[in-house]
């Protein structure tokens, strides 16, 4: 029953067909996802496949732990990626980045620095999460400085705004450094600089994930990445002071 409510739920999507190859990228940038099959790509067919030339995952509600995909490409470090997202209503996806593969925790297990992707709740569509680790580190709508013991504190706030299920949306990061910002169709979502060097990461993979809970389809296309200098300077906390206002985020877990 549960295949058969993944399968409704792409003959939903299949009027969003994405096209044919992509386009060619903007200046600076490269498709990093063809189009066509998952030559550049490694994840486990009963999930991942290419659909009307998309990336496209799948679920049928009864997975016990979350499932990525994991582009082959070289590890990002600092970079600019963009890229289109559709997902079904009661979807909950992320664009991993910066990450690494853990085949010791479970078949397709991936830890790191994750940009959510939840459809209709405006508190945590865009938002930065870390997968196995400090979890959420910035709710969206939250500028956070992250201080050298791991505490992440609000120091501003940014407007919060609804992206409906069912359409394409456009997600950004931009990483540089320890410095971490997301946007939705040109929205900022998050504003993060991480100060912990114990636990943040510098370099990584990229992967993108299908998660616990409904059954859901998660489409992606126009994947595109620009690499940026790999010796940008980082913030310290001599430049990244947290104001007496600042509000202390409680520990989760």
């Amino acid at each position: 029953m549960r295949f058969i409510w993944a399968a409704a739920l792409l003959s939903a999507l299949s009027t969003f067909a994405c096209g044919a190859e992509p386009a060619a990228p903007p200046e600076g940038f490269e498709n990093i996802f063809n189009g066509i099959d998952l030559s550049e790509w490694d994840g486990n067919p009963a999930y991942w496949s290419v659909r009307d030339g998309c990336l496209t995952g799948v679920t049928d509600g009864s997975l016990k732990h979350n499932r990525f995909i994991v582009w082959r490409g070289d590890e990002l470090k600092n970079f600019e990626l963009r890229v289109k997202v559709k997902v079904t209503a009661g979807g909950n996806s992320g664009l991993n980045y910066r990450s690494a593969s853990r085949p010791d925790l479970g078949e397709e297990v991936v830890t790191g620095y994750q940009c959510d992707v939840v459809p209709d709740h405006a508190d945590y569509d865009g938002m930065l999460y870390e997968e196995r680790g400090r979890r959420i580190l910035a709710h969206t709508g939250e500028k956070v400085i992250v201080d050298e013991q791991g505490q992440p504190w609000v120091v501003d706030a940014l407007p919060k705004k609804t992206f409906k299920p069912n359409e394409w949306h456009e997600y950004r990061i931009l990483v540089r450094a320890n410095h971490h910002q997301h946007w939705i169709d040109d929205h900022p979502t998050v504003d993060v600089i991480d100060l912990d060097t114990k636990h943040r990461s510098l370099a990584g993979i990229l992967g993108v994930q299908v998660h616990v809970g409904p059954a859901m389809v998660i489409q992606y296309r126009d994947f595109i990445l620009k690499r940026l200098p790999d010796d940008l300077e980082l913030i310290r906390s001599d430049d990244a002071e947290i104001p007496a206002s600042a509000v202390k985020v409680v520990p989760q877990g």
